[in-house]
């Protein structure tokens, strides 16, 4: 199987499309289609749309709000097929306070090749209240696309390293994860290990024989160079699934499941040093900032000593303030790390400078 490593565009696209008499537009149509525009990326020419289609209630009448807002590929020009990551990002205009309010980032995995097809690529639903209105009665609703190419590496050192670890040669260690009750064990190779990270290094231990009481030493001595590992690696508190895409950044400098892993791997990668997969980690959970999630992420920011992280969430909290409800996360953080809660406060989450909730509920 050949390793498919993404090529990171930092292009983003940006498309805003202003929807005049919205309430008169909406009560009127039955489907709602913005204009196309085009992008065109590393030689990949394509047509997009956005759409607001309807549900229907259970009596099948057309339900008007919340509507599905959809993004749409029309079209597609490229010389060879080729795999492609596309992050999408849907926003409505808060027309009271003159900010875009962004949904959360969606993903999906696309095989691009020529076609005139219609492909939906995701949708959100969508509602739309009073601060959305301009005073002329328009809506306007925004997607941010990135589209991130994987090409097919093969004769690559990121590619050569992943066969190394999927058919290890030359093991010289063993690593043995997945908690007290079912280790896992995966052999490994302590140079690489040691190289990547100094914390690490040092938690690989030689393995030391003991010749048995009274025995002959010259037929009882075994080399450590004859026995089936020379070292070994105590990681039983890691699943056998964090431990995988540890190993595979280790050795690749890549990570397969960061979308449902990041938060986990943001603290592993403090606790080992490993600044890149600590940086990936950090990009991926910016991505992620919601009105629910930003006081959890703020925590985990300040836990793990990610700057960039506690910036972009405070960042969030000022240009969001009208949105964020101070939630449950909000009561932990004043009370475990009042600082961090007067920092955010300061940033815009709300004038009282409590969460408004009952001790009582800290103990459900």
């Amino acid at each position: 199987m050949e390793l498919l490593v993404p090529t990171v565009s930092d292009i983003v696209f940006k498309y805003s499309w202003p929807i005049k008499s919205y309430k008169k537009t909406v009560s009127k149509k039955t489907f709602i289609d913005s204009p196309s525009f085009d992008l065109n990326v590393n030689g990949i020419r394509s047509t997009w749309s956005l759409s607001i289609r309807f549900w229907k209630g259970p009596e099948g009448k057309r339900i008007t709000n919340p509507v599905v807002l959809c993004l749409n590929m029309l079209s597609c020009s490229v010389e060879e097929v080729e795999q492609a990551k596309i992050r999408f990002q849907f926003a409505v205009f808060n027309a009271n306070i003159n900010h875009w309010e962004f949904c959360q980032v969606s993903r999906t995995v696309l095989e691009l090749k020529t076609t005139k097809d219609i492909i939906s690529l995701g949708y959100r639903d969508l509602s739309i209240v009073d601060r959305h209105y301009k005073k002329n009665g328009e809506v306007s609703v925004m997607v941010k696309i990135q589209i991130i190419q994987c090409e097919v590496e093969k004769n690559s050192l990121a590619q050569d390293m992943a066969r190394l670890l999927k058919h290890p040669k030359s093991v010289d260690t063993k690593l043995t994860c997945g908690g007290s009750s079912a280790h896992t064990e995966i052999p490994v190779h302590a140079s690489v290990i040691a190289a990547r990270s100094d914390v690490l290094a040092d938690m690989i231990v030689p393995v030391i024989e003991i010749d048995p009481p009274n025995s002959d030493q010259g037929d009882s001595e075994k080399s450590v160079m004859n026995m089936p590992y020379r070292f070994t690696l105590d990681l039983t508190d890691l699943s056998p699934e964090l431990t995988e895409e540890l190993l595979r950044y280790i050795y690749t400098d890549h990570v397969d499941n960061l979308d449902f892993l990041a938060s986990q791997l943001l603290a592993i990668a403090e606790r080992f040093r490993l600044k890149g997969l600590k940086e990936l980690c950090e990009r991926n959970l910016i991505e992620t900032l919601t009105p629910e999630n930003v006081a959890s992420l703020l925590l985990m920011a300040d836990e793990f000593n990610s700057d960039c992280l506690k910036r972009a969430g405070l960042a969030y909290c000022e240009e969001n303030a009208m949105n964020i409800n101070k939630s449950f996360a909000w009561k932990i953080m004043e009370q475990v790390n009042p600082e961090l809660f007067h920092e955010a406060c300061e940033a815009g989450i709300g004038g009282s400078q409590s969460s408004n909730m009952d001790d009582s509920e800290l103990s459900n």
